[in-house]
């Protein structure tokens, strides 16, 4: 990558941030030493904001402290560590803080997620994504930070994509990831890279000479997204060697149709919402329900929940489906789970508690 082409790069992520973040705003940024979150960090370290660097020691590979004391080398701490261990959880939480520049400072977080994994019987995966995302979650309330910033770039976008596709997804999870987007009532996600590759991160990097740690992690296949990564990319490039760029296209399409179809469906609910008891968090009258097409009706149910509880998260094809079989197939006084909610229906009304 020449120097115009860096330089081009660059103001484009500027460009991304600067519309969403302005001069003393707080955000957490999600760095683990690779490429794609130092690409973030140099990009962030560009603007008049207070950065909470926060780092996740998975404590799964023998190189995961020397990730962590790398990150926190980027920050130049200065301030002495602050020792918050909590030894009754099954990960040891340690987590450290210090200030380093007048506008960084690090905080990370040293988690054994096997023995957590292990605990909770969820997948290595899973449980990452949640003690991450709850650290993040933390630190931005503590900090009251406005974002909470990834390095997911387009690449990321089209594994992501493959993976919904794979599991059975709403349109909202074909359109993939989204720039902005709440994952609950007080915390909201922004990923700035979405619209660059891969390729494009790792050629900066190069061209400007910049360190980073690479997470051998990331070769194998035992993740469903790194055999997604590694075995299907790849076949769809041979069809389509611009497949990033051409569904990065295709999903703005179908994110464009998404938005309309939201929009719709908070203006029929404000419309057709009822007046509920204590226990009841809304209700609705079925026989209007029934009489909207069924793509819509899903359209409904998740605006709904996405509205009481601030995201949409966990909730899959196969949960609307056996929510809309109760509805549709009028199967009075029965209840259906629906992630956090109960859905009724007694009397042609249709209960969400």
């Amino acid at each position: 990558m020449n120097p115009q082409e860096s330089k081009k790069l660059e103001n484009k992520v500027l460009t991304t941030l600067k519309r969403h973040l302005k001069t003393g705003d707080t955000v957490i940024a999600g760095i683990s030493g690779g490429p794609d979150s130092i690409f973030l960090l140099e990009m962030l370290k560009k603007l008049p904001i207070k950065i909470i660097v926060a780092h996740i020691n998975h404590q799964l590979r023998k190189e995961s402290d020397a990730d962590e004391k790398f990150v926190e080398n980027l920050c130049k701490p200065k301030s002495a560590r602050a020792d918050l261990s909590n030894q009754k959880t099954a990960y040891t939480r340690h987590s450290q803080e210090k200030f380093a520049a007048a506008t960084i400072l690090f905080a990370s977080l040293t988690a054994n997620i096997k023995l957590l994994s292990q605990k909770l019987k969820t997948g290595l995966e899973e449980t990452g994504r949640k003690i991450r995302y709850d650290f993040f979650q933390n630190l931005a309330k503590k900090h009251h930070a406005k974002f909470i910033l990834t390095a997911h770039h387009a690449d990321d976008n089209l594994e992501t994509i493959i993976l919904n596709f794979a599991r059975g997804a709403s349109l909202q999870g074909l359109t993939g990831m989204q720039e902005i987007e709440n994952i609950n009532k007080n915390s909201k996600l922004f990923r700035p890279l979405l619209s660059i590759s891969k390729q494009q991160i790792n050629d900066f990097l190069r061209a400007k000479k910049i360190k980073y740690h690479i997470d051998k992690s990331n070769e194998s296949l035992i993740y469903k997204r790194n055999f997604i990564r590694h075995k299907i990319v790849p076949l769809f490039k041979e069809i389509n060697p611009n497949i990033t760029q051409t569904l990065a296209k295709n999903t703005e399409n179908l994110h464009d149709i998404n938005e309309f179809l939201k929009i719709s469906a908070q203006n029929w609910i404000k419309k057709n919402s009822k007046t509920t008891d204590q226990k009841t968090l809304t209700s609705f009258d079925a026989k209007s329900f029934r009489l909207q097409p069924k793509a819509f009706q899903k359209i409904l149910l998740l605006q709904i929940y996405e509205k009481l509880f601030g995201h949409t998260q966990n909730i899959q094809s196969s949960n609307l489906d056996e929510a809309l079989t109760l509805i549709n197939k009028n199967i009075g006084n029965k209840k259906k789970k629906f992630g956090q909610l109960t859905i009724s229906l007694k009397n042609n009304i249709i209960s969400l508690i």
